[in-house]
């Protein structure tokens, strides 16, 4: 039997130009535990840069890791590059592997020196099977999958999705050590699950709606049901891009919940979309009444223009009906809107009224940015990373000059939308309930740090 290799597995620190966003929201490390789990037999260190500033090539150092593994956003590559090059100064380097959400779409942006191979297809299997074949003293460059440096160049080895009846329920090792660590604004001790791969819908700025090969796979619903049952805290952010992919499975989901006697233990946060909400509204009390407290609903904008554009599925009358039938169910709403290049002022206004008018208290707003690899961007896959920058797609950075305004004006206006909730009574109100006195206090406190260094960061970075 081959001796067991030392791995650590990393998921990096924001960088620098970036806002600190994790100050509000931090989510279980999932990519993190599921490594563990598929890797178990072999002896693995979990490294979070989101909750933990250590250095991954000291720890790396420290731990004598045999094998590197990275999970990686778009924002994260220039950091992946760097601790590659860092790396491979070690007297004796490790083997260095990339993988995450961006490497599934673009996995030529980490094609670079130091890097030993990128999985961009059925990551877990590709990578566990990489590491054995290190551990067995074999070559592992053949791995499906995976991409691969070569004499000529990477070699790229295809490979089908990946079998969500095949995920693993997750050893969750970084949540169960410290679980105050993670959370969801007002989500304490929140826990991560994911039921489903990819996306159903397809607008064409998301960048999910090409990942596990552009197709939508969800998880069989009794391995969820365990894999839920199996969590002791009460709080649980469902990751799937779309939760409410269909009637069918949201009602599997419930009766579920009420055969298991769960109905009652969990409270969830979940992404849906306003269509569904609207043309399904019979299954908000359903919903309700196992947990669902919280739902992340893409408005995009209150434009019909601009939804057709965005190819998104619905129009401004569904997300008017979504936030009635929110309010009417007590489920929080939390919208997300994305500002456009070529708006005057009157345009913010509107936004900002509609928010008002509306009663939306937890809103986020997001510049229009191009992801590679979306149907946005034309240009042909890159043969390497590129020039660096990548932090530039934290989605609140200008990616072209406003029409109307200047730069400046433009993310002043994009501050003033953050701030609107805070001054009306009802945001108040529904903050103080959601968060108690003193965890309103704590969080008012770290949203005017957010606000303060957006501002700062924007004049060192713009």
């Amino acid at each position: 039997m081959s001796a067991p290799l030392r791995v650590l597995a990393y998921k990096p620190s924001p960088e620098p130009q970036t806002i600190r966003m994790e100050r509000l929201i931090t989510c279980e490390p999932l990519e993190l535990e599921y490594l563990a789990t598929v890797l178990e037999g072999h002896e693995i260190f979990l490294l979070d840069g989101m909750v933990d500033s250590g250095d991954p090539v000291v720890a790396a150092r420290d731990v004598g890791a045999q094998v590197v593994l990275v999970t990686a956003f778009i924002t994260n590559i220039d950091r992946v590059l760097r601790i590659a090059a860092e790396l491979r100064q070690h007297p004796d380097p490790p083997r260095l592997f990339v993988g995450g959400p961006h490497a599934e779409v673009v996995p030529e942006h980490f094609f670079a020196e130091g890097v030993d191979g990128v999985f961009f297809a059925d990551q877990l299997r590709g990578i566990r099977t990489a590491v054995d074949r290190i551990a067995a003293g074999q070559a592992f460059d053949d791995v499906a999958g995976g991409a691969f440096p070569g004499e000529d160049g990477w070699q790229r080895n295809p490979a089908p999705p990946a079998d969500p009846a095949e995920l693993p329920i997750p050893r969750r090792v970084l949540f169960e050590d410290d679980p105050d660590r993670y959370y969801y604004l007002y989500y304490r001790r929140c826990a991560s699950v994911k039921t489903a791969l990819g996306c159903n819908e397809r607008c064409s700025f998301c960048f999910c709606t090409r990942m596990h090969d552009g197709g939508y796979g969800p998880r069989p619903m009794e391995s969820v049901l365990d894999e839920i049952e199996g969590i002791s805290e009460r709080n649980i952010f469902i990751l799937d891009d779309n939760f409410l992919s269909s009637a069918g499975r949201v009602r599997e989901f419930c009766a579920g919940l009420h055969e298991r006697g769960l109905a009652d233990a969990h409270e969830f946060i979940v992404y849906g979309g306003a269509g569904f909400v609207s043309h399904h509204q019979s299954l908000l009390p359903e919903l309700r009444s196992v947990g669902v407290t919280g739902l992340i609903v893409g408005f995009e904008s209150i434009r019909d223009d601009e939804l057709r554009d965005m190819r998104k599925s619905t129009r401004r009358a569904d997300n008017d009906r979504c936030v009635d039938l929110c309010r009417d169910h007590d489920i929080e709403l939390f919208a997300l809107f994305i500002v456009q290049p070529d708006w005057t002022s009157s345009d913010f206004r509107a936004l900002a009224r509609y928010v008002l008018e509306k009663r939306i208290v937890f809103a986020t707003f997001a510049t229009a940015t191009v992801f590679p690899g979306t149907d946005l961007d034309p240009s042909p896959p890159p043969t390497g990373p590129g020039e660096g920058g990548w932090w530039r797609y934290d989605l609140l950075r200008l990616h072209e000059e406003p029409k109307h305004m200047s730069r400046m004006r433009f993310y002043l206006w994009l501050l003033v939308l953050y701030m609107v909730p805070s001054f009306t009574a009802t945001g108040r109100r529904t903050m103080l309930r959601r968060f108690g006195l003193w965890g309103l206090i704590k969080a008012s406190m770290k949203s005017w740090l957010v606000g303060i260094e957006f501002l700062v960061k924007l004049v060192i970075w713009r």
